[in-house]
């Protein structure tokens, strides 16, 4: 990955976590990477544990192709391995935030491949 991408990469991440910090909740990691995956943010409030993973898109058609069950899977795997290490005892949820030229467009909360 090019040092540009990483950079926007970070650019974006801060984006969504100041979303959140500004909607109560705590960053407790950025950047967790388990074997197989990368977590990109991890916040929590007084009841539960959020997963977020941060999409950039083009257009609104491209939600629709960033996240499948395959990618989702991945995802909660890593997410059943960062649980068990940090001995978290509170609810947890996964959430994609789609972003598009530095605004949050879309903010899927809990998303699961039930």
């Amino acid at each position: 990955m090019s040092d540009y991408k990483k950079r926007k990469g970070y650019e974006w991440e801060r984006l969504v976590a100041d979303y959140y910090l500004a909607n109560a909740y705590n960053i407790l990691d950025q950047n967790y990477t388990i074997k197989w995956w990368e977590i990109d943010i991890v916040a929590e409030n007084e009841k539960e544990v959020v997963f977020i993973e941060v999409k950039v898109v083009d257009s609104l058609d491209d939600i629709v192709w960033c996240v499948n069950p395959k990618k989702i899977s991945f995802l909660e795997r890593s997410i059943e391995d960062y649980v068990s290490k940090q001995n978290i005892d509170k609810d947890i949820r996964l959430d994609v935030v789609f972003v598009k030229d530095n605004t949050i467009i879309q903010v899927y909360e809990n998303v699961t491949n039930s």
